[in-house]
């Protein structure tokens, strides 16, 4: 039993230790003029890589870029996005889970060559993230849709 115990309180500060070094900055920012591809592992989403897994960008096909962008503000503020850079083509959001505070970075590039907006949304810290950052990029796109219906 205090091997339980004891491994227990061993992960819980595992996981205080992850979520201190998760809000100290992160892999955020254009590279080349496009959003930095994910790492190996599956804790990042971006739909601007050749492997993209399974996410789209944001067509903006026949609308304002200016009205297209402050909708896309609105939907990351709506879904607990913190903006902590917005200069109209390239955005930089945070998001922070509820428990340990885990922070991840969302962001958001406007290709108007293309009529598209990238996405890409990526844990700080840890390997896997059991999927939420695939959830944040479809939830943030489904809402998206939603508003400009």
């Amino acid at each position: 039993m205090v091997t339980i115990s004891s491994l227990a309180v061993f992960v819980i500060l595992v996981l205080i230790v992850m979520s201190i070094i998760s809000q100290t900055g992160g892999s955020h920012g254009l590279f080349k003029g496009k959003l930095q591809a994910c790492k190996i592992t599956p804790n990042c989403i971006c739909t601007e890589e050749f492997d993209n897994k399974n996410a789209e960008p944001i067509n903006i096909q026949g609308f304002n870029t200016d009205v297209a962008w402050e909708e896309l503000r609105n939907v990351i503020i709506s879904t607990g996005g913190k903006i902590e850079f917005d200069d109209g083509k390239y955005m930089w959001a945070t998001y922070t889970t509820p428990v340990f505070r885990f922070v991840d970075d969302f962001e958001a590039r406007l290709d108007e060559q293309q009529a598209v907006i990238h996405l890409r949304s990526a844990s700080r810290v840890g390997h896997g993230d059991m999927g939420v950052n695939k959830k944040r990029i479809n939830n943030i796109i489904e809402n998206y849709h939603a508003a400009k219906q």
